[in-house]
């Protein structure tokens, strides 16, 4: 009987440590479990900040895009100092401001404010002609001609040779006539498209005010035009009978073409979405095309309705 009496006593014992056990490890359990949600909330956190950053970064460069056309539309930018703000005298002349009067004021002080108050919206008047005299030269400086194919010197070349570019297995080194003293170097990735037979004394449509580019070591002194897709890429063809240096133009844009496009203000990245072949597989310029007057149109081999690059 005391036998069992201490076993009983150790099974009580065993259960009571299993208890303490179980209820360590509920602990343990609760405290990971915690763990685990601060740590989920720090990454969120940090993923949260990531993406604000992102944001900022795009808020600021959408801003500079909004400046930059505001400017090619004539608009007048005016800085503002920081920590100023201007009060609606600056803009409006009917709009009476409000003059700060105590109940104990009397009508001395209460001029007072006034002409106060007259003077500060003097001095914000003065302000704003000045900064607008300053920014009226800046804008009749500025580049007033339209943003379309006018800008582009696009003329009829030859490609008198091509070969395989030394340091580039994609790229071409050609030599173009386009009508100069000398001809132009040019290097086209056309190596996977067009064979190297094909490129030899063959005529083509260049745009020539690109500003030159080294391309793997070669300056780049122009562009040889293409109807592009992903699958396919033709050289635009000019009409027979062209001669190189012959200038392309389109019916309704007129102008001379930049001497050299800017990089900076993206004239090329402007007009190139609005280059197309048509179903007839003509060269166009929202639909106008590609033309050297009194000899025909400019066209793609075969491929109809495509971009142009």
């Amino acid at each position: 009987m005391a036998a069992n009496n201490a076993v009983l006593n150790r099974l009580e014992q065993k259960g009571a440590e299993a208890d303490q056990v179980i209820e360590y490890l509920k602990q343990q359990v609760a405290l990971l479990k915690e763990k685990a949600i601060l740590q989920a909330s720090l990454r969120e956190e940090k993923k949260l900040r990531v993406e604000n950053a992102k944001l900022k970064k795009e808020i600021e460069g959408l801003k500079q895009e909004l400046i930059q056309a505001e400017i090619r539309n004539g608009v007048k930018q005016v800085a503002v100092p920081p920590g100023t703000t201007l009060s609606t005298a600056s803009f409006s002349e009917d709009v009476p401001q409000p003059t700060a009067v105590t109940a104990s004021s009397g009508s001395k002080d209460q001029v007072k404010g006034e002409d106060e108050e007259k003077k500060k919206k003097e001095k914000v008047e003065k302000k704003g002609e000045k900064k607008e005299k300053k920014q009226q030269p800046a804008a009749g400086s500025g580049d007033a001609k339209p943003v379309d194919v006018s800008r582009l010197d696009l003329r009829v070349g030859c490609i008198i040779t091509a070969e395989k570019h030394p340091d580039a297995d994609t790229l071409y080194v050609e030599q173009v006539d386009v009508g100069e003293a000398s001809p132009r170097t040019v290097v086209s990735g056309l190596v996977k498209h067009v064979p190297l037979d094909k490129m030899q004394n063959r005529m083509a449509i260049l745009l020539c005010n690109l500003k030159p580019a080294k391309m793997r070591g070669v300056v780049s002194q122009a562009m040889v035009m293409c109807a592009s897709s992903p699958e396919k890429v033709e050289i635009l063809a000019p009409p027979s009978g062209a001669v190189p240096g012959d200038r392309i133009t389109f019916e309704g844009f007129p102008g001379d073409p930049e001497k050299e496009l800017n990089p900076k203000k993206k004239i090329w990245e402007q007009i190139q979405p609005d280059l197309h072949t048509n179903d007839q597989c003509v060269a166009t310029y929202k639909g106008v095309p590609f033309e050297v007057k009194g000899k025909g149109v400019c066209k793609a081999e075969t491929m109809a309705n495509s971009g142009i690059k």
